[in-house]
């Protein structure tokens, strides 16, 4: 694809594994640039009617394609391209912000009196006819981040979503509270670590079966990137007058209603494989080496072996029927090992990857009728992902289960906005993108929303004044809910978190 000076870029751009054309010549620039001068010249001072002479839309089409054939002749390093806005923003209804266009919190605690009735028993039935529609549990927001970077703004946006509704849930609370005198339960904010992902370079390949090392396995991975995490709790913590705590995967596996869950999944294991790993089939429960300085897991579980947990008596014989399985794991170096699910110290070994993750989450918060869940999550998990590894796995088990979990009831989960670069790419950690991928945003200061430290380093501070900022637009989200189902620019968020800019 050759570029004719003169002649409009077009947005016909190479695929990323193409050769960049040669714009970058010397005298291909000194085209585009002479292209554009000429177009100026006439509007400099000085010029005929300069001052009082108004641009045509041809004349104004022609100098805009100009400075986009330009942009791409100034480096022969960094691929950028101009692209222009008008700066008006709109928010178009329909779906999600149609429905929830003046309210979210509203439906939400609707929902939640509705779980309190449905999980009273028909002993309980008695009180269903006196019950006034007052929320008695606790209430706890969910959110979840992987720790092998720091905090990036799209995580950095369901945090502060997390932090909003907690605060906005509990002001509704504490108003019917002083209307009815009642003391309403407590509102908090939990933030759970998936320390169980993988770190990069630790993970390899035997015989075509892969294996990883997870970080709370790798001596001082973790210490690398928490504090940042940290930081931003107590920050919003503060600022939204909502307690927050956190949790790590060992103690999600720690659970009082994990071993009956893993003991579903083992039972069910050739469906829930199917479901859940259309790729492998498997279900992709892991256990790493027990032997310190190996530590691997295989990946995709493909090598489990799955028994029942064979008990006896003081006869020899086999006793009770608990249902209990063992589950055997193979490391490539070491050989077997296995966990029992009638084991808290052995379930609190386990690892899921993340459909497997968020079944169990889901399921064992629906078991909980102690304590409201609601989770918030990125919108990149909503969709085809929650219907196919969430929504049909959850009705199967609904209606297979003995314990009267087929109560009609399902998880509550709010999706954050989508954070997308110029092609409407979600905005991503840099496990997942091209080497220099983000240069161009480096180049154009928008790479300090690649991550909480850097924008601590661009603003030089502790980090208030550009999460304060953020904090403030989610919070104006959240008194305009129809934004809540959308999704946002890179240039938008520049302007908002960089600029300071309030775009219309």
């Amino acid at each position: 694809m050759a570029y004719v000076p003169g002649t409009a870029w077009q947005g016909k751009y190479p695929h990323h594994d193409e050769p960049l054309p040669n714009v970058c010549s010397a005298s291909s620039r000194a085209d585009a640039v002479q292209e554009l001068v000429s177009l100026l010249s006439p509007l400099l001072p000085g010029q005929p009617f300069s001052g009082s002479r108004q641009l045509q839309a041809e004349e104004h089409r022609e100098i805009l394609s100009a400075i986009q054939n330009l942009v791409p002749t100034l480096s022969r390093d960094d691929r950028v391209f101009a692209t222009f806005h008008d700066g008006q923003v709109h928010d178009p209804l329909g779906g999600g912000s149609y429905a929830f266009e003046k309210d979210l919190v509203g439906p939400l605690l609707t929902a939640l009196k509705d779980d309190e009735i449905h999980s009273l028993t028909r002993e309980d039935a008695r009180h269903r006819a006196h019950f006034d529609g007052t929320i008695t549990r606790p209430i706890i927001i969910h959110a979840g981040a992987q720790p092998n970077n720091s905090p990036h703004v799209g995580t950095l946006i369901v945090f502060c979503y997390a932090f909003a509704v907690a605060r906005e849930i509990r002001r509704r609370l504490l108003e019917k509270e002083a209307r009815s005198g009642r003391r309403m339960p407590p509102v908090s904010v939990q933030i759970t670590f998936v320390d169980t992902a993988p770190v990069n370079g630790y993970d390899k390949k035997v015989n075509g079966v892969k294996y990883q090392t997870a970080y709370r396995d790798v001596n001082g991975a973790l210490a690398v990137n928490l504090p940042d995490y940290y930081q931003v709790m107590h920050f919003l913590s503060a600022w939204a007058d909502i307690p927050f705590t956190t949790s790590y995967q060992s103690q999600f596996f720690s659970g009082p209603y994990m071993p009956e869950l893993i003991r579903y999944f083992a039972e069910c294991r050739r469906t829930l494989g199917k479901q859940l790993s259309p790729k492998y089939g498997t279900v992709a429960l892991r256990a790493a080496c027990p032997v310190p300085d190996c530590r691997l897991a295989e990946k995709h579980g493909v090598n489990n072996e799955y028994s029942p947990l064979m008990k006896f008596d003081d006869d020899n014989m086999e006793a009770g029927d608990d249902n209990d399985w063992i589950i055997t794991f193979h490391c490539p170096t070491h050989g077997p090992h296995y966990i029992s699910t009638d084991n808290p110290a052995d379930l609190a070994r386990l690892e899921a990857n993340a459909p497997a993750r968020n079944l169990l989450r889901s399921m064992s918060q629906l078991m909980d009728t102690e304590t409201h869940h609601v989770r918030v999550t990125g919108a990149d998990y909503a969709g085809m992902y929650q219907e196919t590894f969430l929504y049909r796995p959850l009705a199967d088990w609904a209606y297979k289960s003995t314990g009267g979990l087929g109560i009609p009831r399902t998880p509550h989960i709010l999706y954050a906005p989508l954070i997308m670069d110029w092609s409407g790419a979600k905005l991503s950690k840099s496990l997942y993108v091209r080497k220099d991928g983000y240069q161009a945003m480096k180049l154009l200061g928008t790479d300090s929303l690649c991550s909480y430290a850097q924008m601590k380093e661009y603003f030089g501070d502790n980090g208030t004044k550009g999460l304060g900022r953020l904090w403030r637009e989610v919070t104006e989200w959240m008194d305009d809910p129809k934004k809540l189902f959308r999704a946002f620019s890179i240039e938008y968020l520049r302007g908002i978190i960089i600029d300071g800019e309030r775009w219309n």
